[in-house]
């Protein structure tokens, strides 16, 4: 039904996001992020002030990513395009995430660093959502060699990222229900 409805509809604004991941060095990766917001329609803001079409935001985030644990290393911020010059005041917390650990609770972590008032939004939320791309694309990095078989479930080298990251990763799911079998079979 709803297909039908925007089947002919203009749109009004558009949030794109891109993520890429790309290789350093043989354990660390470059998680490269790209949020770009755009206007199709001209606006009054809160104050009648009118605003035209465009860019309303454009944001440029790479993070350097090192494993053993999985951590962010280094970054680097730009803000290409924001609707406010104040805005890039808000990067005062972008080296507050070096050495951020990526693990289960890392959206609250980056939430508790640049979140609501601390920091600006739109950065908070593409580095939130840069946290699934950092964990597949350096697992892809890393899998281009047959891993080992752990010899336990503690062994397990991404247990603090991938275990109960998902329904398919909990204790009782088939992602390590498939684990232990190999675990068993390797003994």
């Amino acid at each position: 039904m709803l297909n039908k409805i925007i089947e002919n509809k203009t749109k009004i604004h558009t949030r794109d996001i891109q993520l890429a991941t790309y290789p350093h060095t043989d354990g660390q990766v470059i998680v490269h992020g790209i949020l770009k917001d755009q206007r199709y329609t001209k606006v009054f803001d809160i104050t009648g002030e009118v605003k035209e079409p465009g860019i309303v935001h454009h944001l440029d985030v790479k993070l350097l990513i090192k494993p053993d644990p999985l951590m962010i290393e280094d970054v680097q911020v730009q803000m290409v395009h924001v609707p406010l010059s104040e805005c890039t005041d808000t990067l005062d917390t972008v080296e507050k995430l070096k050495g951020l650990e990526i693990k289960s609770g890392f959206s609250k972590s980056i939430r508790d660093i640049m979140g609501g008032k601390k920091g600006c939004s739109h950065l908070c939320n593409l580095i939130i959502v840069m946290g699934q791309e950092i964990v597949q694309g350096w697992l892809a990095h890393d899998r281009r060699k047959k891993p080992l078989i752990p010899k336990d479930l503690d062994s397990i080298r991404e247990k603090n990222f991938l275990i109960d990251s998902c329904r398919m990763w909990t204790l009782q799911g088939p992602k390590v229900k498939s684990l232990k079998k190999a675990i068993e079979s390797n003994q």
